[in-house]
């Protein structure tokens, strides 16, 4: 009976320990499959935010960022962001937020899209003036312009020019300049041309002309012959040699203050038959010469005479830029004439070439010129020197009007062949010019 009670005991004891290795091992095996699941768990992931975010150039992007979890619990700290956004250049950026599970075999991934736009629109620069004022018949010449962009560069390519002037009428006419950059950004310049009909010069009966026995005509206004030489950019720290050099900002507003009072600029036809009390020119008449053709007039003097839409005339020496320069420049604001071929240095007595020259010679000297710049009737002497020789040649190769370094206003009845002109100088005030040409 003993036996048989402690037998029961120990047969309970081994069930009793087989039941707890089985709850052991179902427990265990309930947690590492809870585990294993929760491991090969991928965690949802959301945006916080808008899934595209639209910003203009250079506005600050503030990230939002996503958000994960499994269930209830938060695994945010997992997303990995990759991608950035560049708001100082438009385009479209991707930014991908990812997480995964924690065996890293798989994951779930939201993407967010950054558009940033260009909306500065590009620009335009008229060049010359953006109201021009041509006589009826006139050619107008386009000025130009200049286009850029932010982002584009220059797109002076892409702009379009609509209106239409027509120069054998009377009138306002309009040029609409217009360009889009690749980001539909528009810009548009207008440009005012004014055609106007040509003042009239009077003309008299050669019969009656009172100054006909080449008497100088003083008591009627002389035109104003301007002289320049050379010039020079003070703001880029340049400055002028001697008298002959002219600050560009200077001339500029010289050339302005021409433009903007209605100056007439008449043609050497025109001069000449002032000259000669056959014609009456308009009461603010001038004639702009600028001697040598040297590279400072080419860079900076050219640019403000078009801009001005004014007229000049250009003294050339042939043998020095000759061959290409009256080509090259050819357009209504420049007229080029004669400073010799090769004169302009000194001769044996220390004068220019031209008056140590035999008449053969000047002939030769100032024939190949005409020939070089071609239809050319105006002559300049170098350094001012002139004698009967000179004159002489030029009468006979075909010249009509020479000037000289004098100083003074050109009137009815003048010696055309030893015309004057007024020096323009360095540092001379506007005041200062504003009398020499009223």
């Amino acid at each position: 009976m003993e036996k048989t009670k402690k037998k029961t005991i120990v047969i309970t004891y081994i069930i009793a320990v087989i039941l707890v290795l089985i709850v052991i091992i179902t427990t265990i095996t309930i947690l590492t499959i809870q585990k294993e699941k929760r491991q090969n768990t991928v965690p949802t992931i959301a945006l916080i935010g808008a899934e595209t975010v639209e910003l203009n150039l250079n506005e600050t992007y503030e990230e939002t960022g996503a958000k994960a979890y499994i269930e209830d619990e938060d695994k945010s700290n997992l997303i990995l962001t990759e991608g950035e956004v560049d708001t100082s250049k438009p385009g479209e950026y991707k930014l991908k937020y990812t997480v995964t599970n924690e065996k890293k075999t798989q994951a779930n991934t939201v993407e967010r899209n950054v558009i940033v736009k260009d909306n500065i629109p590009p620009t335009i620069e008229l060049k010359g003036k953006t109201q021009i004022t041509i006589y009826k018949n006139a050619k107008y010449e386009e000025p130009g312009y200049i286009a850029k962009d932010n982002c584009d560069g220059d797109i002076t390519n892409k702009v379009t020019v609509n209106g239409i002037v027509d120069n054998s009428k009377v009138g306002e006419y309009e040029l609409t300049y217009s360009v889009e950059d690749s980001y539909n950004n528009k810009a548009e310049m207008k440009r005012k041309i004014i055609v106007k009909e040509k003042p009239v010069v009077q003309t008299t009966d050669s019969s009656s002309n009172t100054n006909s026995t080449n008497k100088l005509n003083t008591k009627v206004r002389g035109i104003p012959v301007l002289m320049y030489h050379f010039f020079y950019d003070a703001s880029k720290g340049q400055s002028g040699r001697d008298n002959n050099w002219m600050e560009i900002s200077a001339f500029e507003e010289q050339m302005k203050y021409l433009s903007d009072n209605n100056y007439y600029f008449p043609s050497w036809e025109e001069v000449e038959k002032f000259i000669d009390g056959k014609g009456k020119l308009p009461e603010k008449s001038v004639v702009i010469t600028i001697d040598d053709g040297d590279q400072t007039f080419i860079d900076l003097a050219i640019p403000v005479i078009e801009k001005y839409n004014v007229k000049a005339t250009s003294f050339v020496v042939t043998s020095w830029n000759g061959t290409w320069l009256p080509k090259t420049y050819k357009s209504s604001h420049m007229d080029f004439q004669s400073h010799s071929h090769d004169s302009h240095r000194a001769g044996a007595n220390g004068k220019g070439r031209l008056v140590n020259m035999s008449y053969k010679e000047a002939v030769q000297d100032v024939t190949k010129s005409k020939t070089i710049i071609g239809n050319c009737k105006v002559f300049c002497y170098p350094f001012g020197h002139y004698n009967d020789t000179s004159i002489q040649a030029l009468k006979d190769s075909g010249y009509t009007l020479a000037f000289t370094t004098k100083e003074g206003r050109v009137y009815p009845g003048a010696n055309k062949f030893a015309l004057p002109r007024i020096r323009m100088s360095k540092g001379v005030s506007l005041n200062s010019f504003f009398e020499k040409v009223k």
